[in-house]
């Protein structure tokens, strides 16, 4: 095995050999490379330390600690698997930096927020409209919903499969669609002539990312500091404040590990409620 002697051409071969053959979402390390690259692409290996990490993790936290822990750890985890394939020899220079520890994302939809976000879908597009209903019908991740093809619903048992190469944890998903859901999509198919349900300007392409749309909805809506991602995140919210089990959030949101699921357990007040009312009934007796 020849090692290589820059940054620049390990990450060529993480690109050819990792990203491009194993990674179900490759875009994140499309959008690092295409951000940080440039940093380290002409750096020789050996002359990488810690503390040159480090201080680039710094700095990249005066803006933003969320997306400098991000950074940081794709080049860790370029670097470890360099190491691992023998191109590099090592030691990660990534081990041991300090980062700034950032709370999870708990951000979702509140009940008057999500009655604004309702009335302001209304005023939207059909099409557009329909887009951001199915993500709050489905919970689906935005990658799938965009690229969501008539070829995987199965209209007859209300069904929508996504195969596992396209689904983030490498197993096949299986959605159940709710009768509203089906609803959309009956009527989508009889007008839109094009493999995929949501196509863009050019009806054998899907759609891209509907930024524009989301900042106006979310303006008329009212609502600020969410974004996309957080509808999937209202759904497992709502269902665990319903009282639904960690089990049926985790197969609802297709999380394949249950840690992830484990944020909404807090949210799933139920036994706590009626805990604290069995007391305060003798205590007021």
């Amino acid at each position: 095995m020849n090692r290589v002697t820059l940054f620049g051409e390990l990450f060529t071969l993480y690109q050819r050999k990792h990203v491009e053959t194993r990674l179900k979402c490759p875009d994140n390390v499309k959008y690092w490379a295409n951000v940080h690259l440039a940093t380290w692409a002409d750096q020789a290996l050996p002359e990488i330390t810690r503390f040159d990490v480090q201080d680039w993790v710094d700095e990249l936290s005066r803006k933003s600690p969320s997306s400098a822990t991000r950074a940081v750890n794709q080049l860790a985890a370029i670097f470890s698997w360099g190491i691992k394939r023998g191109y590099f020899a090592g030691p990660n220079p990534c081990s041991g930096i300090d980062k700034i520890t950032v709370r999870s994302r708990d951000r979702f939809l509140l009940p008057d927020e999500f009655e604004r976000f309702k009335r302001a879908l209304d005023k939207l597009p059909e099409d557009r409209r329909d887009l951001f209903w199915m993500f709050l019908l489905t919970a689906a991740r935005r990658s799938n919903i965009l690229q969501m093809r008539w070829e995987e619903i199965d209209f007859a048992l209300g069904v929508w499969r996504i195969d596992a190469k396209d689904y983030k944890n490498g197993e096949t998903h299986f959605i159940p669609l709710t009768p509203p859901a089906l609803a959309i999509l009956q009527r989508r198919r009889e007008i839109i002539k094009s493999p995929w349900v949501f196509p863009g300007r050019k009806l054998n392409q899907p759609l891209k990312e509907p930024k524009r749309t989301w900042v106006k909805l979310c303006k008329l809506a009212g609502v600020s500091d969410v974004r996309i991602h957080d509808l999937r995140r209202t759904v497992g919210s709502y269902l665990a404040i319903a009282g639904a089990s960690p089990y049926i959030i985790q197969k609802t949101l297709g999380h394949k590990d249950q840690r992830s699921t484990a944020v909404y357990a807090r949210l799933n007040l139920a036994p706590v409620r009626s805990a604290l009312e069995g007391v305060q009934a003798n205590w007021l007796s």
